[in-house]
C-alpha cells in the first residue's frame, strides 16, 4: 500500500469506513491488549461510563481512566465514539474468531 493511500484512509472518519477495512486495521492492535484493557474496552465500546465500569469490575475509579488512556493511545484514535465503532466491528465473527 503507498503512502499516500495509508494517509488518505487515516483522513476517512472510523464511522464511515467499511467492517472489513476497520478489521485489517484494528484486528493486531486489539491483539495487544492486556485481558485488563480488553474487558474496560468492551464495557466502553457498549457505552459504560467509567464510574460504572469501575464498580462492576471492583477497581477504583482512577485506574479505569488510566487503562482507558492506554487503550485509546494503543489503538490511536482520540474519542470515546471511535471506541465504540471499532468495538461494533469486534463483534464481527472474524475479528471474534482471530483475537
Amino acid at each position: 500500500m503507498s503512502t499516500f493511500s495509508i494517509q488518505y484512509i487515516k483522513t476517512i472518519p472510523l464511522s464511515e469506513m467499511d467492517s472489513a477495512l476497520l478489521v485489517h486495521l484494528y484486528a493486531a492492535k486489539l491483539s495487544l491488549l492486556t485481558k485488563k484493557q480488553r474487558v474496560i474496552f468492551d464495557l466502553l465500546s457498549n457505552g459504560m461510563m467509567v464510574k460504572d465500569i469501575a464498580q462492576h469490575l471492583g477497581l477504583a475509579e482512577i485506574t479505569v481512566k488510566v487503562t482507558k488512556a492506554k487503550v485509546m493511545l494503543l489503538l490511536g484514535v482520540t474519542s470515546l465514539q471511535d471506541v465504540a465503532v471499532i468495538g461494533r466491528c469486534t463483534s464481527c465473527s472474524y475479528v471474534t474468531q482471530h483475537l
